[in-house]
């Protein structure tokens, strides 16, 4: 099927490429279809495009927050499993919601609320940990880099 989108224009989209996210995500809730998408399609980037496949122009940047995060976690309860049709032998991706301020050295993700996506069901849903160790804005670079000590990628 093909969707219409502002940033990336007509996109074909396979059945089995939609994450579906039952109650939408926080703030969204009546968006429920998405498709990541590369960052940019001509580099290797850690971040992706979340596109909305409702409204054209609603598109989140999101990121891997174990590239930043090692040692990150999230513990779903059994009804948060449930929820994502979660079964023994599924594998699951997590993603956190970037932002991306006009100086990108200061972009930030929330890992309070994270998006758990069951890859084999195409279920996907944003939880809220419960946990005081994470921000809902956690600087992905470090402090060094943020300040200009270290030198960054022209």
């Amino acid at each position: 099927m093909i969707y219409e989108t502002t940033r990336f224009g007509p996109l074909e989209v396979k059945e089995n490429e939609i994450l579906n996210f039952p109650v939408g995500l926080y703030g969204f809730e009546r968006e429920r279809d998405f498709i990541r998408l590369p960052f940019n399609p001509n580099i290797e980037s850690p971040m992706e495009w979340l596109q909305s496949l409702k409204t054209p122009g609603l598109a989140f940047v999101i990121t891997d927050p174990f590239l930043y995060v090692p040692d990150y976690s999230v513990k779903l309860t059994e009804e948060e499993k449930k929820q994502i049709r979660f079964e023994p032998g599924h594998t699951l991706m997590t993603r956190a919601i970037v932002t991306l301020p006009e100086n990108y050295l200061e972009m930030t993700a929330n890992l309070v609320a994270p998006i758990i996506v069951n890859l084999n069901s195409g279920l996907a849903r944003q939880f809220v940990l419960t946990s005081m160790e994470y921000d809902t804005r956690h600087y992905l670079l470090p402090q060094e880099v943020r300040e200009g000590k270290v030198k960054t990628p022209e």
